[in-house]
């Protein structure tokens, strides 16, 4: 099948197409896997975008896997990965509980997507960060340790949720 210039341009997804499919996905997983409901919030008011039934504040990241290039004195070197931004409203201490970061490698999103949840204490100072498609890269696979750790979202031990269960025995 050859595909014609107009074709691809309509493939080539912005980045708020990207950000609703990532969204989407997070929000079924949690549904089908967990049983857990989340509500996509507004954006003019919150600096994440999801909250959960049990309280954790949710900031999404979409990328689709691209080359990058390192430029040194005698050499060149390529490696793949995913690149994420981050506004400094989502920089601000207690801004979400975790950050999901949903990671394909197809540009049509017809692939399963790598999903890295990652505690918001880990990413607070950063503008912007990447995950390497490799996770023996040195230095660039911190966050390999956090692939599919849902569970993270699934207890009930973030900021808040805890003083709202005390709160409803009383």
């Amino acid at each position: 099948m050859i595909l014609t210039e107009e074709v691809l341009i309509m493939m080539e997804r912005n980045d708020m197409e990207k950000g609703y499919v990532g969204e989407t996905y997070v929000i079924a997983k949690l549904s089908r896997a967990f049983n857990i409901t989340s509500t996509i919030v507004p954006q003019d008011f919150f600096s994440y975008d999801l909250i959960t039934n049990n309280n954790k504040r949710i900031e999404i990241k979409t990328a689709i896997l691209r080359k990058f290039e390192r430029k040194h004195p005698k050499k060149t070197y390529y490696s793949d990965g995913w690149e994420f931004g981050r506004n400094p409203k989502q920089r601000h201490e207690g801004s979400c509980d975790f950050v999901v970061c949903v990671c394909f490698s197809s540009k049509d999103f017809s692939d399963n997507p790598r999903c890295f949840i990652i505690p918001w204490k880990e990413l607070h100072e950063r503008s912007v960060f990447k995950i390497s498609a490799n996770p023996k890269r040195k230095g660039e696979h911190k966050f390999w340790n956090y692939e599919d750790k849902w569970d993270a979202i699934v207890k009930d031990n973030a900021s808040g949720s805890s003083d709202i269960k005390n709160a409803e025995k009383l």
